[in-house]
């Protein structure tokens, strides 16, 4: 019942928003996670922008550029193939020359980061070699100490989390899972060591908030913040960045993968601001009708890189929160 409680408060919340109020981060404890579309997302952020991210979570995707700017490409290559081994050394020498010339950040700085990657034992959608890629890559900038793997929960591609969802091999919407695994959680205290553990229910606040730029990156106009009471207050807070999967935008689920990940709980008691980006919907060219992440180059040939349309909106973003 308490957790019904909560759903229906969070949607009460969201819908009666207001403004942002001014948010005092700690720019030194900015991550980023994602799950599916949501993760090849999230790593080419981390990886364009290195100098402004410390750390991502990484749930069932796969690593740098796999897709090459090619639809045909992803599908083939960069999710259920168990055939071909993925080129992660010419990737990695890809992403040194990119650095180099500026389209990325200096890959030096992800050698303090830390990083967290799951893959489900049952996943239906990336092969665990296509997902190991994405952690072999990470281990030619990161020590191993500071890269985490778990690869050994009974998941299909969902995300996972403890208590809350659906059956954790059901592939059902909002495609969260009740796993006895709380991701949210592991992945949140990896990047951001020493958290607390959640007690009461949250008191902050989600708030449905502009995103400025997103009609040029195909993106949702409204984004979602959900600031915990301390930060609300002006305390120095840590941000995250989540990033959903396929089939998982405010469009298609409303805040149901918002409210059943378990994110909510942990920034709460550890006064971590958490931003919730949407992708936008599209039956028309660029054909997107599962609202997912560009990771293939439906925005542009410079789809992956820091001027990227998605990529530059958010990293502009999330830098102007705090201001």
């Amino acid at each position: 019942m308490k957790k019904l409680i909560f759903a229906a408060l969070l949607v009460a919340v969201t819908a009666n928003a207001g403004e942002t109020p001014g948010l005092n981060i700690d720019q030194s404890r900015v991550t980023v996670s994602g799950i599916s579309a949501g993760a090849h997302m999230a790593h080419q952020l981390h990886i364009a922008y290195s100098d402004r991210f410390s750390g991502a979570g990484i749930i069932s995707g796969g690593p740098y550029n796999c897709a090459d700017n090619s639809l045909l490409t992803a599908m083939n290559q960069c999710m259920m193939n168990t055939d071909e081994p993925l080129p992660v050394t010419e990737m990695a020498a890809a992403i040194r020359q990119a650095g180099a010339a500026g389209r990325l950040a200096d890959p030096e700085n992800l050698s303090d980061d830390r990083v967290w990657l799951f893959h489900g034992t049952q996943d239906s959608k990336i092969s665990a070699q296509v997902h190991g890629a994405a952690a072999e890559l990470y281990s030619g900038f990161i020590p191993a100490e500071q890269i985490r793997q778990v690869d050994d929960v009974v998941a299909d591609h969902v995300f996972p989390a403890k208590g809350r969802g659906q059956g954790c091999t059901e592939m059902v919407s909002p495609f969260v899972g009740d796993c006895d695994f709380d991701a949210a959680g592991e992945l949140l205290s990896w990047l951001h060591p020493g958290l607390t553990a959640p007690g009461d229910e949250p008191e902050g606040e989600l708030l449905e908030v502009s995103l400025p730029g997103a009609e040029d990156a195909d993106l949702m106009e409204t984004a979602y913040l959900y600031v915990p009471s301390a930060c609300a207050r002006g305390e120095p807070c840590a941000l995250h960045l989540v990033l959903h999967g396929c089939a998982q935008s405010a469009e298609t689920v409303g805040t149901a993968f918002i409210e059943q990940t378990g994110y909510l709980p942990w920034a709460e008691a550890n006064d971590i601001v958490l931003a919730f980006p949407q992708v936008e919907k599209s039956l028309v060219a660029p054909l997107n009708p599962h609202a997912c992440w560009d990771w293939w180059g439906y925005t542009g040939d410079d789809y992956l890189y820091r001027d990227g349309p998605q990529m530059r909106v958010l990293a502009e973003w999330i830098s102007g929160l705090g201001q």
